[in-house]
């Protein structure tokens, strides 16, 4: 039998707001102290007390902020998701909206444009070209269209492209046919990849019903998430503080078009990503970030990393030490757009091939293509101390020089 969490609403003005907020949406956040586990099945009891109206909502538990978050600045509670998409939610609720007259109307932000409202959403998605396929996470969603976040060189603007997208609870796919309308550049590589959908008329019903769930079921989700500024307390102090109140959690900081994304379970590190780095190379490079925002979900995100787990505190030691030790490096010697030139015996047996590291080796190989040093920095997956010492030891010794 599932258990009863109790909603009350004093006035008609409060009881709108959060309709409009939330309830309009297919969710709703419930602050309390007793605990419940994700997906568990729970009936969520609508009171207008200030009419004796009440209306009881099935649904399930999509997030849990438990009461350890309260000091970080989290609300304990659940957030649930209803049960049917937001349009029969909003049919059950037809009793307390007329008690309540008639709901505001939310106003279109262009009135000359008619645009399918975007949401942010975070679900597993590949998406195919003609050659090439790459793996990622949506990073908001539309009826028309979805922005990818995407590791790699990603696909080239006018590219037809197969979409499939996978329905955060069900496991659904659902696949669409698009086109490449934009690509967000970070330091030299595709960080995220706009689509347009292109669905014919008969397939247009089914990803309406998929993009609604998706919408509705990430909107509950962030109910009971904590947001804020970077600046105020930095990245190190924000993983450090949910770190030690949370038993898994997953903190996501953007900063102008980049974003990052940092998961832990049981004080062990279970992935970072930014853009195509990953692991130290990408914590290092978050831990360095002094303004943008952040979000935090008591929750570990799906993620297909294959890098084995990290201790927590031991990664955060790690990362700070090297983003000390690289501020010791004289960047101005290795301007970022300084392309690095190979001596013609760089790595001939003459050189001493043994005695170059693997990192050496690697430097080496795309300076012979013409690699700036920033290219370099971003691919080879070794943290970037680590290659910034590279370079600086084989220009040291005549192997490599920089042309601007």
């Amino acid at each position: 039998m599932p258990r009863i969490q109790r909603l009350c609403f004093a006035t008609a003005e409060i009881f709108r707001r959060e309709h409009t907020e939330d309830l309009a949406s297919g969710g709703v956040f419930v602050e309390t102290t007793e605990t419940f586990l994700l997906r568990e099945a729970v009936v969520i009891e609508l009171v207008l007390q200030f009419c004796n109206q009440k209306v009881a909502l099935e649904g399930e538990v999509v997030h849990v902020v438990p009461p350890e978050m309260a000091g970080a600045g989290g609300r304990p509670g659940i957030a649930v998701q209803f049960r049917g998409a937001p349009s029969e939610v909003s049919r059950k609720l037809e009793p307390l909206i007329a008690a309540c007259g008639k709901m505001p109307q939310p106003q279109p932000k262009d009135s000359g444009r008619r645009m399918a409202p975007r949401v942010a959403a975070r679900v597993p998605v590949r998406v195919d070209g003609k050659e090439v396929g790459s793996e990622g996470t949506t990073r908001n969603l539309s009826q028309t269209g979805v922005l990818v976040a995407v590791a790699g060189d990603g696909l080239e603007r006018g590219q037809r492209v197969h979409v499939t997208m996978e329905h955060p609870t069900t496991g659904e796919a659902m696949e669409v046919q698009g086109t490449v309308v934009r690509q967000i550049e970070t330091a030299g590589d595709v960080a995220a990849l706009g689509i347009e959908f292109d669905s014919p008329d008969a397939n247009r019903p089914d990803v309406a019903r998929f993009v609604e769930q998706v919408q509705s079921i990430e909107h509950t989700r962030r109910l009971g998430g904590i947001t804020g500024p970077i600046e105020e307390l930095g990245p190190l102090s924000l993983l450090q503080m949910f770190g030690g109140t949370a038993t898994e959690g997953t903190l996501v900081l953007t900063n102008g078009d980049d974003e990052g994304v940092i998961g832990f379970e049981a004080q062990l590190l279970r992935n970072v990503q930014l853009g195509s780095a990953t692991g130290m190379k990408a914590l290092v490079r978050l831990l360095s970030w002094q303004n943008g925002s952040f979000e935090f979900f008591s929750r570990l995100e799906h993620n297909d990393t294959t890098e084995a787990p990290l201790p927590l505190e031991a990664a955060l030691f790690d990362a700070v030490r090297q983003i000390d030790e690289a501020k010791r490096i004289d960047r101005s010697r290795l301007p970022d757009d300084a392309t690095v030139v190979a001596a013609a015996d760089a790595a001939e047996p003459q050189l001493g091939q043994d005695s170059l590291s693997k990192i050496e080796a690697a430097v080496i190989d795309l300076a012979r293509a013409g690699f700036t040093i920033l290219r370099i920095i971003d691919v080879i997956p070794e943290p970037d101390l680590e290659i910034l010492r590279a370079l600086e030891s084989l220009a040291d010794r005549g192997v490599i020089r920089f042309e601007n």
